[in-house]
């Protein structure tokens, strides 16, 4: 949350000038937008980054509200989908003498959907396309658990490239609902004319996806026929408004626009049914239902008789059918499949209600789980998110429902678990939803989804031939996997090479993947959000690979282009965003530019600890980065502090033979060998190794600590052992990044450097000279590791009376 201060200020009222210089939190207000029983919205400036925003200040709400509303908005800022008009922050600031809070959204420049087809005076294709994109947008956030509640024409916003965008999304979801809501159970709120039955009762309980499937069919029936499927709602009081929608039946759209007859009045009238059951089980089934019209394909919503598919076939294939010497086989064959097909159907709608059954059931699941943060309930403690996740486990454990229910239950837990660095237990949950998929006869795919997550959670733990294994079994599982599905498991499949120290064969995939997404046009990645995330990702990823090849112009562009994007897609408090600033940090590091790094590194961590706390594996090694950064720059007591708290961190949640764990024992190690306190660090380096060496991990980060003991060693005069620890090392290098890495050229200079101080100098040119060619080729001459390697050969060049090559040598930076 962001604290705006205590400034009091008069905003101003409906026709007045906002007045000048206004600022709420780091917000300079421009204009008044409009304003609502909640509230006003202006039309605001954001300095860092710069972009203007809508800022919506809300009034006449309690304490109690506030707390609720502080809970809910870390979830409603996750919302990241093209479709859906972002929540980048929110705060409280003292407007006319009292704390209010206010929510900072993306501005969409644009008019509201109503306006937008009827200035543009669409056809009902391009007005299905719109509806189709919407209720994706409206399916995205169920899929994270928020329902929407006020899906309306006033609340979508169609921008200058014609894509339509929900605003308000799960801030209706705040006032609506059940305890951990803006409004107490009974209360109803919101537009009548779009609210389902269920929504006028005022019982949070009993609503659910489908409730806003409901609105969405509400919005498509006013776009296709101009009118209101009940317009006397707009006039009536909430028991008139229940009793219309129990007693009457709007008329048939096919009866106010004869376009509409047929398959499309079926698609709307079932999302528009009184009956919960009788809707589609979620706005992806209507959106998907709406796709099938437009392409003639048979929709699911009526039964697929022979003449229907008949008749579809023959809309698709005119050409085709006017060549036919026959329509009689068609149709002789349609008769004999016919029984097929209805059978099918059943076995779909029975499917359906499966389906919605369980949606219901782990909605209502997430409710009680966010219920339990209320500040009523926990007596005005402020819960952590692990408590309140902690306690819906325990909740689970008791569900006494289904298995599909259960299955639903136990994956969205483990996504949760995932999310809060808690690997070990979101591996347990996902094993129990894999059990219980094969319990009830999942299909391929939908274990498919359960398998990739096991894959990706076994990398986390450093699992990588398990990983593979079970990324294998992903793919077997899902041979009819979309483009996004198979790019996502080659996403993954390149970051377990990456973690398991196969930098080159992970470069080959990423650039293979975005390869394959330059052939996807821009309107496709824009209406496909995992398409997008994942052609981001893999660019951020990419980058890290060569930062640590060494190939430090490409990683810098890389990285400064994806955090650009993220900032202006997701803002700067988002998970992403502040991954790509720790990233950044580290190349300008790698570049030798410490003091930019160490303002870079600071920032993210800083922005960490507030979004994620402090004991989220992201934060822990971001306070690494920063600590390493520090050491740098000499700053040895701030870097010991932080290093401390990360290794605490680290070790408790995953245990000492995690990589990231023994990286940060590492930091240690040497933080107290530059501080001269030499036999701490030889135990510290040699409890690592040891670790390592027992099976525990192998790993890139690993090779870290032998190097640094053996530059203890050979610092402290113990020649022999030194060497050995190189020997080794090298073996380790060659064997865990390759012969052509970076690190190991790093590796070999040290070396020579140490069979220099043993008056081995044959074996030390040799060494050296390798070593400086290698470093010269990944990072130019002026690098600080290229020059290191220059003067120990220069040295050896000396040594062996050879001045005129170690002057060549210097003066040019490249002949060795």
């Amino acid at each position: 949350m962001t604290d705006s201060g205590a400034e009091t200020r008069r905003l101003s009222e409906p026709g007045e000038d906002v007045p000048s210089g206004l600022a709420i939190g780091p917000y300079r207000i421009l204009r008044l937008l409009g304003q609502g029983g909640m509230g006003r919205v202006y039309l605001a400036q954001q300095s860092h980054p710069q972009r203007q925003v809508a800022l919506k200040v809300v009034r006449g709400v309690s304490a109690a509200v506030i707390e609720r509303m502080r809970r809910e908005i870390d979830v409603l800022a996750q919302l990241e989908h093209p479709g859906i008009a972002r929540l980048y922050a929110a705060g409280e600031a003292r407007v006319d003498d009292v704390e209010v809070p206010w929510l900072a959204m993306e501005y969409v420049r644009g008019v509201d959907l109503a306006s937008h087809v009827r200035e543009r005076d669409l056809d009902i294709t391009a007005r299905l396309r719109l509806l189709i994109e919407i209720a994706r947008a409206v399916h995205y956030a169920h899929e994270r658990g928020v329902i929407h509640r006020d899906i309306k024409p006033g609340n979508i916003l169609v921008d200058t490239d014609g894509h339509p965008k929900v605003l308000d999304f799960g801030i209706a979801r705040l006032r609506h609902g059940g305890r951990a809501d803006l409004t107490q159970d009974g209360q109803v709120l919101g537009t009548l004319p779009y609210m389902s039955a269920e929504q006028l009762l005022g019982d949070g309980s009993g609503v659910d996806a489908r409730s806003d499937v409901y609105s969405l069919g509400v919005v498509a029936y006013e776009l296709i026929s101009g009118r209101l499927p009940h317009p006397r709602l707009g006039t009536s009081t909430v028991f008139e408004a229940l009793d219309i929608l129990r007693n009457e039946t709007p008329p048939p759209l096919a009866t106010i626009n004869a376009a509409a007859r047929g398959d499309l009045d079926t698609v709307i009238m079932k999302a528009l049914a009184s009956e919960r059951g009788q809707r589609y089980a979620s706005a992806a089934d209507f959106a998907e239902d709406l796709q099938r019209f437009i392409e003639h394909r048979p929709i699911a919503a009526r039964p697929l008789t022979r003449w229907y598919r008949a008749h579809r076939f023959v809309r698709r294939h005119r050409v085709l059918t006017a060549a036919m010497a026959s329509i009689v086989l068609v149709l002789t064959v349609a008769s004999a499949i016919s029984i097929r097909y209805a059978l099918a159907e059943q076995r779909a709608r029975a499917e359906a209600d499966r389906r919605a059954r369980e949606s219901a059931a782990v909605n209502a699941f997430l409710e009680r789980m966010l219920a339990s943060a209320d500040p009523d309930q926990t007596a005005g403690q402020r819960l952590t998110v692990d408590a309140v996740v902690d306690q819906a486990e325990r909740d689970f454990e008791r569900l006494d429902a289904e298995p599909g229910v259960q299955r639903a239950v136990a994956t969205t837990l483990s996504r949760t678990r995932r999310a809060l660095g808690e690997f070990d237990a979101a591996l347990a949950l996902n094993a129990r939803a894999l059990a219980l998929g094969e319990t009830i006869g999942a299909t391929g795919a939908e274990q498919a989804g359960l398998l990739h997550q096991r894959s990706s959670l076994l990398a986390d733990l450093g699992r990588f031939d398990e990983a593979v294994a079970a990324l294998d079994r992903t793919r077997a599982a899902w041979p009819d996997a979309s483009l996004a599905q198979r790019l996502a498991l080659d996403l993954t499949s390149a970051r377990i090479d990456e973690e398991a120290g196969r930098p080159e064969a992970a470069e080959r995939k990423y650039r293979a993947l975005l390869e394959s997404l330059a052939g996807v046009d821009a309107a496709t990645l824009a209406a496909n959000a995992s398409l997008g995330s994942t052609r981001e990702t893999a660019r951020s990823n990419l980058a890290g690979v060569l930062r640590d090849k060494g190939a430090l112009d490409e990683s810098e562009a890389l990285t400064r282009e994806v955090l650009a994007s993220r900032l202006e897609q997701l803002g700067e408090r988002a998970p992403l965003t502040l991954a790509s600033r720790n990233k950044l940090a580290l190349v300008l590091a790698a570049r030798g530019d410490m003091d930019a790094a160490r303002t870079e590194a600071a920032e993210a961590l800083r922005l960490q600890r507030e979004v994620l706390g402090n004991q989220h594996v992201s934060t822990l090694m971001s306070m690494q980065t920063l600590a390493n950064i520090l050491m740098g720059q000499k700053a040895y007591d701030e870097a010991e502090a932080l290093t401390k708290e990360s290794l605490a961190g680290m070790e408790a949640q995953f245990g000492e033979d995690y990589a990231q764990t023994l990286a940060s024992m590492n930091t240690l190690a040497y933080l107290f060998e530059e501080r001269g306190r030499v036999d701490e660090a030889e135990r510290q380096y040699r409890r690592i190794i040891a670790i390592q060496t027992s099976g525990g991990v192998e790993h890139p980060t690993t090779l870290a600590p032998r190097n640094n003991l053996a530059m203890l060693l050979m610092n402290a005069g113990r020649l022999e052992a030194a060497r050995s620890e190189f020997a080794a090392l090298l073996a380790h290098a060659r064997r865990t990044v390759g012969e052509d890495h970076a690190m190991t050229a790093i590796f070999m200079s040290n070396e020579g450097l140490c069979l220099a101080r043993m008056g081995r100098l044959g074996e030390a040119r040799r060494e050296l000279e390798d070593a400086h060619a290698r470093l010269l080729k990944t990072f130019g001459p002026e690098h600080v590791r290229t020059r290191a390697a220059a003067e120990r050969l220069a040295e050896v060049y000396r040594r062996l009376g050879q001045d005129s090559r170690a002057e060549a040598l210097l003066g040019s930076g490249t002949d060795s």
